[in-house]
């Protein structure tokens, strides 16, 4: 367990900054929001000044003259909380570098370490005019909601409906109160201040009806009939849950490129405990685990987000799982593949407790399966089986030692 004391956690994804903040002069943390960001980096970097933008005075004081308030107050460091408020930063903060990399380079120092720190609960990636200046100069780090090893929860239905928000394991905030506040606050902050959508109350539902597919493929004729929202309209949607770190994912696995981007991809949440809020008669653990359809997508859903957790964490971006999906007479799928040095590792995602043999027959299906190390994750325990392992949900790590 990760946690040092009553107020906050020790997050694994440190052990990259150690190793990040070494090389760049601008540090980025991005991540939805409440994931813990302004912790980790005022616990990091205590002796920077720090500047929250989405706060009417500082917004209003830095603003007038962006350029003269850096080179007159920050040239020794700063924190730039929620940046994407001032996208001007980014082009003074990247000519600023340049500066003391030259002056560093001039003195035979090959690396500025880390002086500049942004925050931002908007995807900067999506920015072109921000990701041209920040490309090269700037460390990225994604901060997502924590890992289960983060949070020490070893209940699956509790871990599913409350979450990885930290702010859910420091203060004793409950999930009943946390994620309506959270829910309003993103509609108001993110959707409507930063991305201009007017409609909240269609916007909401949209989440509810993604929540409802979590684990699927999305069905923009169906969810576009049910809100009469254009196909065009929709794609807007998914790229704003997308860019602010609500939704991501996975694609299908194919050993050619191109066709894997010719195939849809499968969406999920970072953080199951926000699905579960947008759920329909979720209100406690045990309605997870007495709702079938339920408990196997909220599951799934965990895992697959515990594998983007976990990639991130070791600083690698590109997407870390795939699914095996057969279609036409005889289809079948395979919950997940992953792909090492070469070698498939197959995994099939059950909710239950009790390990069944049955669960390794669609790993063997394929050719190009047989061959494949073979793993189901349940809520049973940690043991090898004739075919493969079973891992307990907790031990998600050896998929990545093995």
């Amino acid at each position: 367990m990760a946690i040092s004391d009553k107020r906050y956690i020790i997050r694994e994804v440190q052990a990259w900054m150690d190793v990040q903040t070494k090389h760049y002069p601008i540090l980025s943390v991005m991540g939805p929001r409440r994931s813990g960001k302004t912790e980790l980096i005022r616990k990091y970097f205590p002796h920077l000044p720090y500047y929250d933008l989405e706060e009417d005075h500082n917004f209003e004081m830095i603003s007038k003259n962006p350029n003269r308030f850096v080179r007159d107050k920050c040239m020794d460091g700063v924190i730039f909380d929620e940046f994407h408020y001032i996208p001007e930063l980014t082009r003074i903060l990247k000519t600023v570098s340049d500066e003391l990399l030259e002056e560093a380079h001039q003195k035979d120092q090959m690396a500025l370490p880390t002086r500049f720190v942004l925050t931002g609960s908007h995807n900067y990636l999506f920015d072109a005019k921000i990701k041209e200046t920040m490309v090269g100069r700037a460390a990225l780090i994604k901060l997502l909601p924590l890992t289960l090893q983060e949070s020490g929860c070893k209940n699956p239905f509790e871990a599913m409906y409350k979450g990885g928000y930290p702010i859910l394991y420091v203060n004793g905030q409950i999930p009943e109160s946390f994620f309506p506040d959270y829910i309003q606050n993103y509609l108001e902050r993110e959707v409507k201040t930063v991305h201009g959508i007017e409609d909240l109350r269609t916007f909401r539902k949209f989440m509810e009806i993604c929540a409802s597919m979590t684990g699927q493929f999305f069905d923009y004729q169906k969810v576009g009939s049910v809100l009469e929202l254009s196909k065009e309209t929709l794609s807007k949607w998914l790229t704003i849950l997308y860019s602010s770190y609500i939704i991501f994912f996975a694609g299908p696995y194919y050993k050619s490129t191109i066709a894997r981007f010719a195939n849809k991809d499968k969406l999920y949440f970072y953080d199951t405990g926000l699905a579960a809020a947008l759920m329909k008669d979720i209100d406690r653990p045990e309605d997870i685990e007495e709702n079938d359809d339920a408990r196997g997508k909220l599951f799934e859903n965990m895992i697959f987000s515990e594998m983007w957790k976990k990639n991130f964490i070791k600083g690698r971006y590109l997407d870390p799982a795939s699914f095996w999906n057969i279609t036409g007479p005889g289809g079948y799928e395979v919950d997940m593949i992953i792909k090492r040095a070469g070698k498939l590792k197959a995994i099939e995602i059950k909710s239950g407790n009790k390990f069944d043999p049955k669960w390794f027959a669609n790993m063997q299906k394929h050719k190009d399966l047989r061959e494949a190390e073979k793993f189901v994750v349940y809520t049973g325990p940690t043991m090898d089986v004739e075919g493969g392992r079973a891992l307990n949900f907790c031990d998600l790590d050896q998929l990545f030692l093995r």
